[in-house]
């Protein structure tokens, strides 16, 4: 077992409403996140009102998923799109925008061209292998990129016990190590965003706690938002 075959056996069920079945489909539905569509939408609004996104605004994400992220900016007007190493929601994600320009690739593959007014990416820094995997997308972000980045529900280095240990709770030891064998996550101090993103010439930096209603893992995770001046 590994993250990529645990995404290509996503499904989308479409007798739910659009945007519910999309957040499914990215995960949004199990035992560590159970949020509404409400506190969905209001979470990526905040986002879209920090970056002070408009129906002008690109945005592209790396990770996609389903692009249950996506999705609202979609429906705000922005121009989107995303890359995932998942075909199957990447073609959920195009069934669900279909005016968005979306690939099956993984992150390391992000294209600098063309160039947006914003990359991010949600839920997905977790799964890469270490750091210097990370640090090089997020290179590749920053390049892509014209006014600034977020990189979104990272799991921070300082609460990682507490993470586990709320994640074993909420399964109980025997089942989560029996669900979970294999599929580690990655965890990041707060200081290595701020130090890389310096470094990349951000001026203007954010790293705040994760805060989505319902949202259990937000407890144990950060949000890192920058913009170039």
């Amino acid at each position: 077992m590994n993250w990529q075959s645990v995404w290509d056996r996503r499904t989308l069920d479409r007798s739910r409403p659009l945007l519910e079945a999309l957040m499914a489909a990215d995960g949004l539905d199990t035992g560590f996140g159970n949020v509404s569509v409400e506190s969905w939408r209001a979470f990526v609004q905040r986002i879209g009102t920090r970056l002070m996104l408009d129906d002008k605004s690109a945005i592209y994400e790396v990770g996609c998923g389903a692009g249950a992220f996506l999705y609202e900016l979609d429906q705000l007007g922005c121009r989107v799109g995303g890359l995932d190493g998942s075909a199957a929601l990447v073609g959920f994600a195009k069934e669900a925008m279909p005016h968005g320009e979306f690939i099956c690739a993984r992150a390391h593959e992000l294209a600098v061209e063309p160039r947006v007014d914003f990359t991010l990416s949600m839920g997905v820094f977790l799964y890469f292998p270490d750091l210097a995997y990370a640090r090089g997308v997020l290179h590749a972000m920053a390049a892509k990129s014209t006014k600034g980045i977020a990189v979104l529900d990272v799991p921070d280095k300082a609460r990682e016990q507490q993470a586990l240990t709320a994640r074993r709770a909420t399964l109980g030891p025997e089942e989560y190590a029996k669900k979970y064998a294999g599929l580690d996550h990655l965890y990041y101090e707060r200081a290595w965003f701020a130090d890389e993103l310096h470094a990349l010439g951000f001026s203007h930096m954010t790293i705040e706690d994760q805060s989505i209603d319902g949202y259990a893992n937000g407890a144990f995770r950060f949000n890192v938002i920058a913009t170039r001046g």
